[in-house]
């Protein structure tokens, strides 16, 4: 049984190795995502206006009035005094033609005070300009920057393989024989010797001295990659979880979901009036509306932070409240998946949990170095016997054929 855990645990590692020390370097670096954009690109984010904001929706008309060949999807509204708000673009459908116009998407950066343009990049663009590092960065992370779904479904994959790989390795670190612990707290510990020998220590020490938390956001890889067709269907087997609003439109015919007939001036006074009813005391931070699902999301609380505290959907033809994601809320499964985005990031913790991911991104891609190299030195040394072994075979059957 041992000899198939080793031999698992080998090729899951092998097959992952790549993409999770890919994801490890990137992940670290996107802990501190948002910082490290605004250092990359002040004149996004920093604004010389002391005049006090201007409601969201007054930024959004007068952005769609500048830009008439584009619709708003997306807007993060700032947080405080001094920050830009972040609007999203996409290219709007030409009544002549009845195709979207030839422009790209873009992510256009206002003057909340006035609504001015302090600057605009294509979000997701190769490659390590300042105005495209961290978005190119946050895309390779999260899906590798292939296109529609098939880098998620890779990176689902991926993670479904660590979380497995994580039990395996636990397993592998236990002794045989008695006493256990004793001969266990051996597998602790990094002594001195080879440089083999050294790197075997650190990858299987390394490995358990962090598990408890590598398995968190190896799990909460498969939810932010897999959440309906895997993670979702699994804790359901345990505590019930609603399909979200996203999900549900999305197995509705195409001629049941209505005419967009609200705008985000509407929206956002019906999720100011909802937030009220519902006890939200969260500031409103982001707008969303999805064209494919004809819907409205408001979102309240950090959206740079723990994945925001609360979302409302609402129907984009009459603006009635269609569900409601709230921290802290619902039965134990949907409170177990709202919990996966604040520890994949570490926005669980504030600023010493983000700080760990950032170190702990570093250790999987550490991980991952270490366990590809302790392969190829045993893969060498299996080669280097089994020549021992030939060449000892040949000799003797020289002598017996002359002998003969």
């Amino acid at each position: 049984m041992r000899f198939l855990l080793v031999l698992l645990h080998r090729y899951l590692g092998l097959a992952t190795a790549l993409f999770l020390a890919m994801a490890g370097l990137t992940g670290s670096l996107l802990a501190f995502q948002h910082e490290l954009d605004a250092w990359l690109n002040p004149s996004f984010y920093r604004t010389l206006a002391s005049a006090e904001a201007l409601p969201a929706p007054v930024l959004i008309e007068r952005l769609e009035a500048r830009e008439p060949r584009f619709r708003i999807w997306y807007m993060e509204y700032p947080e405080a005094p001094g920050h830009s708000a972040m609007v999203a673009l996409a290219p709007r459908i030409d009544p002549s033609t009845g195709a979207a116009y030839p422009v790209e998407h873009k992510v256009v950066y206002l003057d909340p005070a006035d609504g001015r343009s302090l600057g605009e990049r294509h979000w997701g663009a190769c490659c390590f300009q300042a105005e495209n590092l961290v978005p190119f960065v946050l895309e390779l992370h999260h899906n590798l920057s292939l296109p529609g779904n098939w880098g998620l479904w890779l990176m689902g994959l991926v993670a479904m393989l660590w979380v497995l790989d994580c039990l395996v390795a636990l397993i592998l670190t236990f002794p045989r024989g008695t006493p256990f612990l004793g001969k266990w707290a051996k597998a602790w510990k990094v002594k001195r010797g080879s440089r083999y020998r050294f790197t075997f220590d650190l990858h299987r020490a390394g490995g358990l001295w962090l598990w408890l938390l590598l398995l968190p956001v190896a799990v909460s890889s498969v939810a932010m990659n897999l959440p309906s067709q895997v993670f979702k269907p699994v804790v359901s087997l345990f505590s019930p979880i609603t399909p979200s609003v996203y999900e549900a439109r999305g197995q509705l015919p195409r001629d049941t979901l209505g005419d967009t007939r609200m705008d985000f001036a509407a929206i956002h006074a019906r999720a100011l009036q909802e937030a009220r009813r519902l006890g939200i005391p969260q500031r409103l931070g982001e707008l969303y509306y999805s064209t494919e699902y004809n819907f409205f999301g408001a979102g309240f609380g950090d959206h740079h932070g723990a994945g925001g505290s609360a979302w409302l959907f609402f129907h984009g033809t009459d603006g009635r409240l269609l569900g409601e994601e709230i921290a802290g809320r619902g039965s134990l499964g949907e409170r177990f998946y709202r919990l996966q985005l604040p520890i994949h990031g570490g926005g669980i913790a504030g600023l010493p949990g983000r700080i760990l991911i950032a170190v702990l991104g570093l250790a999987i891609a550490g991980l991952s170095i270490t366990g590809v190299y302790i392969w190829w030195r045993k893969r060498g040394a299996r080669r280097h016997g089994e020549a021992r072994r030939r060449n000892a075979i040949e000799p003797s059957r020289d002598q017996a054929s002359r002998n003969w």
